[in-house]
């Protein structure tokens, strides 16, 4: 498991594709590829070009096999990081942070596969050895392969992204004079501990309302609820502030 804390301090649980997925999947991908090759290769053959025209060749060549060439750059560039194999596989290429790839890291780790494969099996090494599971071409782009987990499971409310909403307007608006560790502490008590008990909110919702200086006690009546909106609160304003 990977965590990725993004800018706006949402933790991310990326689980990096194991080297079985990675390999089945460019599996299939050799496998389109194959008789996605010879198809056209048989087109070809039966066009009826003439030699003298060698600038007709060279265009039918170039519609036929350049997406075969550029296959897994321009997948991956046009759907969501996956090509077919990694679709079956249920994987996907992200950057390192988490964040949607952009064009330049999918053409560079497309350009560096060459050097993974040339270098016999360097890929599965540097995928077996390092944390995220990148190849070299992921260590040089900045991406790395992950899982698309099921979240439909996870004991996740939507209360936790309430700040992303249309037309969110903050309660305290002091709310970033806690500090990011406090932030993540916050949210840490509210998604991920199910033992966090009344007492131990009441006493964290004591502390935080000290930090805001709040002269009334208006927050006593839901310690969860007044945690949930200084954390939603804090990060809309340090989103806003970037």
């Amino acid at each position: 498991m990977s965590d990725i804390t993004t800018g706006n301090f949402v933790c991310i649980e990326q689980t990096p594709a194991t080297i079985g997925d990675r390999i089945f999947g460019r599996g299939i991908d050799i496998i389109i590829l194959a008789i996605y090759n010879y198809s056209a290769a048989v087109f070809v053959g039966r066009l009826p070009l003439n030699d003298s025209e060698l600038w007709q060749i060279l265009l039918v060549l170039a519609i036929l096999f350049v997406p075969g060439i550029g296959y897994t750059f321009l997948s991956e560039l046009f759907f969501n990081g996956q090509t077919i194999g990694k679709y079956v596989m249920k994987t996907r290429v992200v950057m390192a942070d988490g964040a949607a790839p952009t064009a330049g890291a999918l053409f560079l780790r497309y350009v560096c596969e060459s050097v993974d494969i040339m270098m016999g099996c360097i890929g599965i090494v540097f995928i077996m050895c390092t944390k995220r599971r990148q190849r070299l071409g992921d260590i040089a782009a900045g991406t790395m392969v992950v899982r698309n987990n099921d979240t439909s499971h996870l004991p996740i409310s939507i209360r936790e992204f309430d700040y992303a909403r249309c037309g969110f307007t903050p309660t305290y608006l002091n709310a970033t004079v806690i500090s990011p560790r406090q932030a993540d502490i916050l949210r840490r008590a509210l998604y991920e501990d199910p033992k966090l008990k009344d007492d131990r909110a009441d006493n964290l919702a004591g502390k935080v309302a000290r930090k805001l200086s709040l002269d009334d006690n208006s927050w006593q009546d839901n310690s969860r609820a007044f945690l949930r909106t200084v954390l939603n609160d804090y990060m809309f304003l340090k989103q806003r502030q970037q």
